[in-house]
């Protein structure tokens, strides 16, 4: 699970910002390539010990339009996405996603 590998350096780079010191808020950017349902999970199993636990994710989306041949530049939703393929919200069309990492720690406070 890509989600996972991502999610665990997320909280790595959270536990070394905060020093020890409890966390209340983590903000991240995080591309609609990404399911925000997996990203959820996978920071509440890795952060249940340690400073982290009690802290609130609070997530931005950005948007990764497909690289469609109809031309659309329409978002697909999280349900539109599975791994590197997205179907085209505008044609149906499966097609390979762009890759990116997608997901940028904003804030740890």
């Amino acid at each position: 699970m890509h989600e996972l590998s991502l999610v665990a350096e997320l909280v790595e780079a959270c536990r070394q910002r905060a020093g020890g010191a409890p966390v209340s808020l983590v903000r991240v950017r995080c591309a609609t390539t990404i399911p925000e349902a997996a990203l959820r999970e996978s920071f509440r199993l890795l952060a249940a010990d340690g400073p982290l636990a009690a802290a609130v994710l609070e997530v931005e989306r950005l948007d990764v339009p497909p690289a469609c041949p109809c031309g659309s530049t329409a978002t697909p939703a999280d349900t539109d996405v599975v791994g590197h393929l997205v179907v085209c919200p505008a044609c149906g069309a499966v097609s390979a996603h762009a890759a990116t990492t997608g997901l940028e720690l904003l804030e740890v406070g």
